[in-house]
């Protein structure tokens, strides 16, 4: 067990929820719900453990969790999690199906369907049940007997057993009229959502009497459905019923820190959590909006809707920023996942906090030594570059900043390769170099003091010709990244009479690792993203009649072919003509 689990082990809570087991590589390994999370993550380090758990257990570097209200949202936030993730370890709901809901259908003449299925009848939609909570079966075979609906698939031309039982208004011989099929409507609505007070003396008074009857079986399936109904009452928030991408957004300070968590919804299933601490350099609302401005400025698959507990002032400047609907602090269900999201950046706080204060000063003593090698006092602005591409397709180059030894997004820079015949790395970072600083210099911008290149003598060597030709290469050093056969950063190319070996288990190492890192991140997030949009592109040129102007038109509005899909018809023909929003709409369709 590695000092950071350990840690992390004593702080764990006592609450319900998930917890994911990641690897060196911070890939997700397994995924296990929990009633008490703390009590059973502590199991996989005791002794009495199988030997499948041991090797599990060599694999596991690092632990995350999400905590929720209670052990139905734990089952189906796991569900959820594993079908996503599919990690390497879990092998059951990996490729299962899916928890049950209750279908009202909106049929002329309605129905209650069980289905494992969202979106495949059209109605209103009560669940999900988890199996191991709920005897979601049971529930749904005392509805039909509860609420006289048509069991019928097709309706016959005469009357049925259903009917003589009373369990059935019989549309097939009777004319039933909408108002009978609304107030059935509102004691199903009310089952769900309201006082079942009444149901449950009813259920109860029946089970005693099978009972005192001596008919346990049956009194046994009463008390199961009996506690099935009074588990509905534990209200889910992991699942939700919409088709929007929402964001819920949790946040939790102290003293000088902040931690902010986003819940990210899709296609109403709770899907992923992003967590942050950082430092509150003067106002908490600034931090918050920085940080989620950059957040959803670095995501392409932006939500649709947002919920913060924020004034509406920072609530109308995240919008206008970000170009995503946020929402103040609502009432109703959203009011309990925004508690519950700030719940989750409490405790992400407690148990990462002494992790980040650690980073921060490795991070902080990595630098020092990095300017005591180069023998320089200060170095005020940093600059690294990366390239990115595949099979010579979509080649992009991207540059952070360090500014004072603190990364400053701000200044962050993304370059789309215009040279046709810029085939490698090295050409690619002669383009993107000469870019960069003819223009800084046009701007009159304020020029890094040193460049980092990802690469050794090749990578600085053709940077340094290329500031020769702008006449810095007296004002700005260039040093270089060298990787040994396992892709592993290894020496600092300082020029080419001197070389510093890294040692792994230095600060310096960690510096140097930490903002190759996030080079990295920011070209590839940057790369993915452009072949998005190209295939996107190449998808809407494929439709007849549709070129390239209309094509890029299109991509200039919507990112992605789930935003073309949410949008209306009426709406898309607004920016361009009606002939051709059909023809998208029916090619996506």
């Amino acid at each position: 067990m590695n000092a950071n689990i350990e840690n992390k082990l004593k702080l764990i809570p006592h609450k319900p929820g998930c917890y994911l087991w990641k690897d060196q590589h911070n890939v997700i390994v397994y995924i296990g719900k929990a009633k008490d999370l703390s009590k059973r993550v502590h199991q996989y380090f005791s002794n009495n453990v199988s030997l499948k758990t041991k090797k599990l257990v060599e694999k596991i570097y690092d632990i995350d969790f999400i905590t929720v209200n209670n052990e139905n949202e734990s089952l189906i936030l796991e569900n959820n999690l594993i079908k996503m993730h599919k990690p390497k370890y879990n092998i059951l709901l990996k490729d299962g199906t899916n928890y049950p809901y209750i279908v009202l259908t909106d049929e002329k003449h309605p129905r209650l369907i069980y289905t494992h299925n969202m979106n495949i009848y059209k109605g209103k939609y009560f669940g999900p049940f988890a199996p191991h909570i709920f005897n979601s079966y049971g529930i749904y075979k005392f509805l039909l007997k509860l609420f006289p609906l048509r069991k019928c698939q097709k309706i016959p031309h005469r009357k049925c057993l259903h009917y003589d039982m009373g369990h059935c208004l019989g549309p097939c011989i009777n004319k039933i009229n909408n108002e009978d099929y609304k107030k059935i409507e509102n004691d199903i609505i009310n089952f769900f959502n309201n006082d079942i007070s009444e149901i449950i003396n009813e259920l109860y008074n029946k089970e005693k009497a099978y009972s005192e009857n001596l008919q346990f079986e049956e009194a046994k399936e009463i008390l199961d459905i009996t506690n099935s109904i009074k588990n509905i009452w534990m209200k889910q928030n992991v699942n939700i019923i919409s088709k929007q991408q929402i964001d819920v957004i949790g946040f939790y300070s102290y003293n000088d820190f902040i931690t902010i968590v986003v819940l990210s919804y899709k296609n109403g299933k709770l899907l992923a959590k992003n967590q942050q601490i950082s430092h509150i350099n003067s106002d908490i609302n600034e931090a918050i909006i920085s940080y989620l401005c950059q957040f959803y400025l670095d995501n392409f698959n932006k939500p649709d809707i947002c919920y913060i507990a924020l004034n509406d002032i920072n609530i109308k400047q995240l919008s206008l920023i970000t170009n995503i609907k946020f929402i103040n602090q609502p009432v109703g269900k959203f009011k309990t996942i925004l508690q519950l999201a700030a719940d989750n950046a409490k405790m992400f706080y407690k148990t990462n906090f002494l992790q980040f204060i650690k980073k921060a000063s490795i991070f902080e003593n990595g630098f020092d030594e990095l300017k005591k090698i180069l023998n320089e006092e200060s170095l005020h602005l940093i600059h690294m570059f990366d390239m990115s591409n595949l099979f010579n397709e979509n080649k992009v180059g991207a540059m952070i900043a360090l500014e004072e030894g603190n990364f400053n997004k701000k200044l962050y820079r993304k370059f789309i390769i215009k040279n046709q015949f810029s085939t490698s790395d090295v050409s690619c970072t002669k383009e993107v170099i000469f870019r960069k600083y003819h223009d800084a210099i046009k701007q009159n911008e304020k020029l890094p003091d040193l460049i980092i290149a990802d690469g050794g003598s090749q990578q600085v060597n053709v940077i340094n010709e290329t500031l020769t030709k702008l006449n810095l290469n007296e004002k700005i050093k260039v040093i270089g990244l060298v990787k040994n056969k396992d892709h592993k950063t290894e020496k600092i190319y300082l020029d080419r009479n001197k070389i510093f070996n890294l040692k792994k288990d230095s600060n310096l190492y960690f510096f140097v690792s930490r903002i190759q890192d996030e080079c990295h991140r920011f070209a590839i997030t940057f790369f993915k993203n452009k072949k998005i949009s190209s295939l996107l592109k190449r998808k809407i040129e494929e439709i007849p009649g549709i070129g390239k102007k209309t094509a890029e038109k299109i991509l200039s509005r919507y990112q992605d072919i789930n935003d073309l899909k949410k949008v209306s018809l009426q709406e898309l023909s607004q920016f361009v003509n009606y002939k051709v929003a059909s023809l998208i709409k029916k090619y996506i369709k």
